[in-house]
């Protein structure tokens, strides 16, 4: 006849507060669980709320823009909830206006999209038609057009264009490179920078009716002081080209028949 052993009550009583706290714990796990729920459904809900609705557009960084130019070219319109704006895509729609160059998008609650642009700068005009010029930037994008008569003063790129507004010029990077190297006293007397379609030679014409051969697009630094010190310090007179295409070995051609004439003109 089996009997059946007594159990400690000690142990009993272990057992017992051992259940109980795993029952707790389970209990604070699934309030736990509930809380998250419940937060995130009202924060879901918060958000779509009409106090945290798109009321206000802060555009920073324009100077020759307007604000409504840039969200004008957004899909996004006041009432939008601002938890459901795709800041990655409101920052493309804005880089591809052709002036922009890059553009940052944040909230800022309750209620406004912030936009930070940097605008393209203007550093040369290309031709595009009779008085009409795309204004390029440092990367050869067409960020506008201008009238001849609004077009700023800059250095005038001798080739044709005729593609659309943000395209970049590829034919014009070898004449950009010399805008950014050209000195800033040299360029009033730029007219225009000019192509050898046959080779890869690359000039200018000057005001007067004089023109630089610079040769390849090497060392160009070195051929515009070249330039520079010509211009300073020549007798200009009857100067037909400059050859600095070895800047060391800067040359001057004059116009013979200019020169006739002013020799005539001194006898006389």
């Amino acid at each position: 006849m089996h009997t059946i052993a007594s159990i400690d009550p000690r142990i009993k009583a272990r057992r017992i507060a051992v259940k109980r706290a795993e029952g707790r714990r389970r209990l604070r796990l699934v309030l736990v669980l509930i809380g998250l729920v419940v937060g995130a459904m009202a924060a879901w809900v918060a958000g779509r709320s009409p106090l945290f609705d798109v009321d206000h557009f802060e555009v920073n960084g324009l100077s020759l823009h307007s604000t409504a130019s840039v969200v004008g070219s957004i899909a996004v319109e006041n009432g939008t909830p601002l938890i459901d704006v795709d800041l990655g895509e409101v920052g493309a729609q804005v880089e591809m206006l052709p002036w922009v160059k890059e553009a940052r998008v944040a909230r800022q609650w309750p209620g406004t999209l912030r936009i930070d642009v940097v605008e393209r700068v203007p550093v040369a005009l290309i031709p595009s038609g009779e008085g009409v010029y795309g204004l390029l930037d440092e990367s050869g994008v067409v960020m506008a057009e201008a009238t001849l008569g609004s077009a700023p003063d800059l250095p005038v790129i001798d080739i044709v264009f005729d593609t659309a507004l943000g395209s970049v010029q590829e034919s014009a990077i070898a004449g950009l490179a010399v805008v950014e190297a050209m000195p800033a006293d040299l360029q009033p007397w730029v007219q225009r920078i000019v192509f050898d379609t046959s080779s890869t030679a690359v000039g200018l014409d000057l005001t007067g009716s004089a023109s630089v051969n610079l040769g390849d697009a090497s060392l160009l630094p070195d051929k515009l002081d070249a330039v520079r010190a010509v211009l300073a310090g020549a007798d200009l007179t009857c100067v037909s080209e400059i050859d600095a295409s070895v800047a060391d070995l800067t040359t001057i051609r004059r116009d013979p028949v200019c020169e006739a004439a002013a020799d005539t003109s001194t006898e006389g």
